[in-house]
């Protein structure tokens, strides 16, 4: 058969069109994977700076390693504060959740100080080794939600770090929750009073007094941002209240003494 018959030039076009495919399927499963690997490890960055590895990151500490060695997954049923094994927490969700009838709740418009109409059944929460529970929250911002891990040591009232990792607020102004001086104010702070009552607040930029019997409950605000300063206010507000953590947090207060 001649090498210029019309059924070589096809069948040549068609292993190259089959070879070209699977080279561009490839290339789009390796771009998927990585997509993925990279959203992973930012979740994980996220996560080990909310709860006190902000200096070993900073000092080149592998993030994944930092993770697997420290951190473990946890589901809340937040209606109960159980622990929970209702779902598989290693393919959980928590944003699709929220889109899910049978996996989300309205909440209250009473309660719904961070406005964030739905929340999940279920929390997808970190447990570190030492006792450190670092909890997803997020609300209403001024342009947008507003999403963020908080971390809380062992005695499940103390502040280990909050860290912001979505959200869109103005430059220069309320973007100021990512700014390290204002995120090193939370550590140390106490989310209730002697009383079991919630008291951690921020406060408008200049309103806080160190030396006020309340300054362990307080967070000094933003200048220029006393919106999301009160939009903090209120996600604080909602995660830690009956229809947020509370419950939870009530209970592994009780079972820790």
């Amino acid at each position: 058969m001649s090498n210029d018959s019309i059924f070589k030039t096809f069948l040549v076009a068609f292993l190259l069109c089959v070879v070209c495919s699977v080279l561009v399927c490839l290339a789009a499963i390796v771009r998927i994977d990585k997509e993925a690997y990279n959203k992973q490890l930012e979740i994980r960055k996220t996560v080990l700076a909310a709860g006190g590895y902000q200096q070993q990151i900073d000092d080149g500490g592998n993030i994944d390693e930092l993770f697997t060695a420290n951190m473990e997954l946890k589901l809340v049923d937040l209606a109960t504060g159980e622990y929970t094994t209702a779902v598989d927490a290693a393919t959980y969700n928590q944003r699709e959740a929220v889109e899910n009838a049978e996996l989300s709740v309205k909440v209250p418009a009473e309660l719904d100080a961070a406005a964030i109409g739905t929340r999940a059944k279920y929390a997808a929460i970190y447990v570190d080794k030492s006792g450190t529970t670092i909890l997803p929250v997020r609300g209403a911002g001024m342009w947008g939600p507003m999403y963020a891990y908080i971390s809380i040591a062992a005695d499940t009232t103390t502040v280990k770090g909050l860290t912001f990792y979505q959200h869109a607020e103005t430059p220069g102004l309320g973007a100021e929750i990512d700014n390290p001086n204002w995120k090193k104010q939370w550590p140390e702070k106490q989310i209730f009073n002697a009383s079991g009552k919630l008291a951690l607040k921020v406060v408008k930029k200049g309103k806080y007094n160190a030396g006020a019997s309340d300054a362990i409950n307080t967070i000094d605000g933003l200048a220029g941002a006393t919106v999301t300063g009160d939009k903090v206010h209120a996600i604080i507000k909602y995660w830690f209240g009956e229809h947020g953590f509370g419950p939870f947090l009530a209970k592994l207060k009780a079972e820790r003494g």
